[in-house]
């Protein structure tokens, strides 16, 4: 049985179907890979977050649609560390689009940032020749739906539960 299971770089979204861009790329740059990756019918987006790489393509870090928001108005989405509006407690979300005109601007200027300010720290990278059911507990230990994958200490794509999933749960009789 162990030899119909594959090892996880069989199973992997290869890199270049993730959206990827280098450490000191721009938040436009980023914003553009994920505009790139979209589902043909709908246009939606099909990831939330990017994986940020440095010039020896190792993971160095993600970019999340969080961060983005962030870069782009960072007075409205500042994690909650100032207010926005003076005597107030909490923040009053209804109004943000009074703000429309100064974040469009702002996010003009702000995009040009390289990613490096904004990125996440990395996921737990996991090994390519790893047996899809180690990845799995894994992930189901660290709570995570994806983790980046690495081979002779390069990024060469990421795995997704839902595949490692498939896999071990197609190898089950139902």
């Amino acid at each position: 049985m162990s030899n119909s299971i594959p090892v996880v770089k069989d199973l992997i979204v290869p890199l270049e179907h993730f959206p990827h861009l280098g450490d000191e790329e721009s938040v436009h740059a980023a914003v553009g890979q994920l505009f790139s990756h979209t589902e043909s019918a709908s246009g939606k987006l099909l990831f939330d977050e990017l994986l940020v790489i440095n010039a020896q393509n190792q993971y160095v870090g993600r970019l999340t649609i969080r961060g983005i928001l962030t870069c782009y108005f960072p007075t409205l989405f500042d994690g909650g560390q100032k207010g926005i509006f003076v005597g107030k407690k909490e923040k009053y979300t209804d109004l943000a689009i009074l703000m429309e005109g100064s974040f469009q601007a702002e996010c003009k200027r702000q995009g040009a940032l390289p990613v490096s300010q904004f990125m996440v720290p990395p996921h737990k990278s996991i090994k390519a020749d790893m047996h899809p059911l180690h990845a799995a507990e894994i992930m189901m230990a660290e709570n995570e739906t994806c983790l980046p994958v690495v081979e002779n200490q390069a990024l060469i794509g990421v795995v997704r539960l839902i595949d490692l999933f498939r896999t071990l749960a197609g190898s089950c009789s139902l």
